[in-house]
C-alpha cells in the first residue's frame, strides 16, 4: 500500500503542476491579449498626435499670414494718413466697408 499512497501523491502532484501550468499559460495569453490591445492604442495616439502636430502647424502658419496681413494693413494706414488730409485710418477702413455693402 505505500507505493499505491505514493503514486496517489505523485498524480495529485502532477495534477497540481498541470493545473498551475494551464493556469499561467491563460494568463500568458491573456497578457498577449492585453499588450496587443495597448500596442494599438499607442499606435492610435501617435497618429493622433501627429495629426494634432500638423494642424498646429498649419494653424500657426494661417495665423502668421493674418499677422502679416493686419501689419501690412497698418502700414499701409501710416502712409494714408501721412499722405491723406487727416482721415483715420479706422474711419477709412469702415468708410470703405459700408461702401461696398451699399
Amino acid at each position: 500500500m505505500n507505493k499505491n499512497e505514493e503514486l496517489i501523491r505523485l498524480e495529485d502532484f502532477v495534477d497540481n503542476l498541470l493545473n498551475k501550468y494551464n493556469d499561467l499559460k491563460g494568463k500568458y495569453h491573456n497578457l498577449e491579449a492585453t499588450l496587443a490591445r495597448r500596442d494599438e492604442e499607442i499606435d492610435g495616439l501617435k497618429a493622433d498626435i501627429a495629426e494634432l502636430r500638423d494642424e498646429r502647424s498649419e494653424i500657426g502658419t494661417r495665423v502668421s499670414g493674418l499677422l502679416g496681413r493686419i501689419e501690412q494693413w497698418e502700414a499701409d494706414q501710416t502712409e494714408e494718413e501721412t499722405t491723406d488730409s487727416g482721415e483715420d485710418a479706422q474711419g477709412s477702413l469702415f468708410g470703405a466697408e459700408v461702401a461696398e455693402n451699399n
